[in-house]
């Protein structure tokens, strides 16, 4: 019978799938060797220890859930209001955008108790934040209102992956739609 080979990729999923349903504390080499079915020694033939691990996650997290994000959007050459409309609407894009949110979440709490993953966080936060406001910058806002505007986004699109979650998704995109509307409509009326 052949050894089962798991790739650093297969332990860092399996990581993000402890943390996102059972939060840090429970993403242990162990437990996850247990929940693959493999011995510890394939764990250590790709980390050097658990904080190895630990920061590989908060990586992937960091590629995934925001420079993928980032370069697909930049790769489709659509133009800003349409990007702001996908980004304000991407916690509703069904169960792989629900376990990101998950996992969003628990890097969050995570980063609230650990100075490295609160680093992570804070640099996220800030590539976000300052994308968002490029975006309201290229639709006619000034810099300290596209700041201002990007920040209220951003803060609306991390929480709409908590407030609201049993409304149809039609109607929660109707109302991102909608709140985008009144902040790019605004921009002739303030920015003039």
């Amino acid at each position: 019978m052949e050894a089962k080979r798991l790739s650093r990729a297969d332990w860092i999923n399996a990581a993000m799938k402890v943390l996102s349903t059972g939060g840090i504390e429970l993403v242990r080499v162990d437990r996850l060797a247990k929940k693959l079915n493999i011995t510890r020694g394939s764990f250590y033939y790709h980390f050097a220890s658990r904080e190895d691990l630990l920061e590989s996650m908060l990586e992937t997290w960091r590629v995934r859930a925001t420079e993928a994000v980032v370069k697909d959007l930049k790769d489709k050459s659509i133009e800003s209001k349409e990007q702001l409309v996908r980004l304000m609407v991407l916690p509703l894009q069904g169960a792989k955008s629900a376990e990101a949110a998950y996992i969003e979440i628990s890097i969050r709490a995570w980063g609230r108790r650990n100075e490295v993953a609160k680093r992570v966080v804070d640099e996220v936060d800030r590539y976000r934040v300052g994308f968002l406001a490029d975006l309201f910058v290229d639709l006619g806002h000034n810099r300290p209102r596209a700041n201002d505007l990007a920040y209220l986004v951003y803060s609306y699109i991390i929480s709409t992956s908590l407030v609201d979650v049993s409304s149809p998704k039609s109607v929660r995109q109707e109302r991102a739609e909608r709140i985008l509307n009144m902040l790019v409509e605004d921009v002739v009326e303030t920015d003039t």
